[in-house]
């Protein structure tokens, strides 16, 4: 099988790229004038509060750690015009493609926080400083906890919805399973930030390879190989290094691939024992991961399995009833978590922020989040869905990013709220155009949109350089 795509071989690209341009501008400009109408004047705020998502703050460098990041996409970019992703055996493609998605994260997390110290007036840093900064910024918000869970685990859990003021809301806007991440790697020793962040960043990774094997299951093998390269260099992966988030969207993507494979003829049903279990866990690291279960739904309903919704259900209400026993309500989690994002919302001066008329307000931020975390292969995506067989995957998607906008939990970044979520976004942009009459037409099975995947990397290297893309202290 040949794939060797050269970007002017696709005369849609650039269209796709321009409209894409033109989308990002349209969204903030209504932000904009959303926040005007509403006499908030043009001083940004954060995203989910209506204000602009990002801002500029600081000027481009040239050293080794900044130079890093082009030169690793450079050699992904090669490799896929050579055609690398489809003469590879798949399980070597698959470790091929979780080391080039680490490498890319810790190649922009090392350049952003290069520029990071030049701003604090510190010429010095490397991977191993973004790491430790990465990791004690992402688990800030469970540190303090985590003496408690050394003296009584169980009274931590059953206190864990209590406190829901400002000055703990980085924690308690999601379930307690990144909070008991942190701890479980405290008790195997990992304590130090550059090691915590190493273990998360490694971790996080793993969603490449997961979600390619469940779109291999769906969309056939030849989708699955080309998405590889899109995946790696996606512009989400600013996002990726020494984050819970990254984590959580490994958890949520081992269920949905568990469920997808072990949907097919043939499959054990140990595979929906595992795909429910995995899915009660993944519920525990985000209030909005219910919805993409409506994935594996979709996709046993298209696979005429209906006794696998019933073992998967089932067995999904595991994790959930174990940390009810030891005191955690999920529901009332969810109710804590809202109030959180209401009483840091009054707090940024917007209290109806939290409500729905106001929610439906920012949705021109969180689609502008979206745009420029996915780069512009979500146009592709959204022009090819009715050709997708992956529209599975979108029934879950879709919802749970805007549960995130409409109930205000993604309100303290969304960037990362929705990091579990963005890998499903772009699986249509693989569709081929027509469909194949036959469904199990590989040949036809989409070609590697290789201009739109540059643009993709392009549009990271920029963020990384002109953007603030440090993660915000809980």
């Amino acid at each position: 099988m040949r794939d060797r795509p050269s970007p002017g071989t696709d005369s849609a690209q650039p269209a796709e790229i321009a409209l894409w341009i033109a989308a990002i501008a349209g969204c903030l400009g209504l932000a904009a004038l959303a926040r005007a109408a509403a006499g908030q004047g043009w001083d940004p705020l954060p995203a989910a509060f209506g204000g602009l998502p990002f801002t500029a703050d600081r000027r481009p460098d040239v050293s080794p750690a900044s130079l890093l990041a082009p030169a690793v996409a450079a050699v992904i970019v090669l490799a896929a015009w050579r055609g690398v992703h489809t003469r590879l055996r798949w399980i070597p493609l698959l470790v091929a493609g979780y080391v080039a998605a680490l490498g890319w994260a810790v190649a922009l997390a090392a350049g952003n926080a290069h520029l990071e110290a030049l701003t604090a007036g510190n010429a010095r840093s490397g991977p191993a400083d973004v790491l430790a900064v990465g990791a004690s910024t992402a688990s800030d918000g469970h540190l303090p906890d985590l003496g408690a869970a050394d003296a009584d685990l169980a009274a931590l859990l059953r206190t864990f919805t209590e406190h829901t003021g400002a000055d703990s809301y980085g924690a308690r806007a999601r379930p307690p399973g990144p909070t008991l991440l942190v701890w479980a790697l405290a008790q195997l020793g990992i304590t130090a930030p550059a090691a915590l962040g190493a273990v998360l960043t490694a971790l996080g990774a793993v969603t490449v390879p997961l979600v390619a094997i469940a779109v291999r299951s769906l969309c056939h093998e030849a989708a699955a190989r080309r998405l590889l390269p899109v995946l790696v260099l996606a512009p989400w992966a600013l996002w990726t290094a020494a984050s819970v988030d990254a984590v959580t969207a490994a958890v949520g993507a081992a269920f949905v691939t568990l469920g997808v494979v072990g949907s097919e003829p043939g499959r054990r049903l140990w595979w929906a024992v595992a795909c429910g279990l995995f899915f009660g866990v993944a519920t525990l690291f985000d209030y909005a991961m219910p919805w993409l279960g409506a994935t594996v739904v979709a996709t046993y309903f298209v696979r005429r399995r209906p006794l696998l919704n019933v073992i998967t259900g089932g067995c999904f209400l595991v994790p959930l009833s174990l940390l009810s026993l030891w005191g955690f309500s999920w529901p009332d989690g969810l109710a804590a978590a809202r109030e959180g994002a209401a009483h840091t919302a009054a707090r940024a001066g917007l209290a109806g922020a939290a409500t729905l008329p106001e929610s439906l307000t920012q949705l021109p931020v969180g689609l502008a989040v979206v745009l420029v975390a996915c780069g512009p292969l979500i146009i592709r995506a959204v022009r090819r869905i009715r050709l997708t067989p992956g529209w599975p995957f979108l029934v879950g998607a879709v919802p749970a990013v805007l549960f995130g906008v409409l109930t205000g939990l993604a309100a303290t970044a969304l960037e990362w709220s929705w990091l579990p979520f963005y890998c499903w976004l772009v699986v249509p942009a693989l569709a081929p155009d027509p469909r194949p009459s036959d469904p199990g037409d590989t040949a036809r099975a989409g070609t590697l949109p290789l201009a739109l995947t540059i643009a993709g990397a392009l549009t990271a290297l920029i963020a990384q350089t002109l953007l603030n893309t440090a993660p915000p202290l809980p």
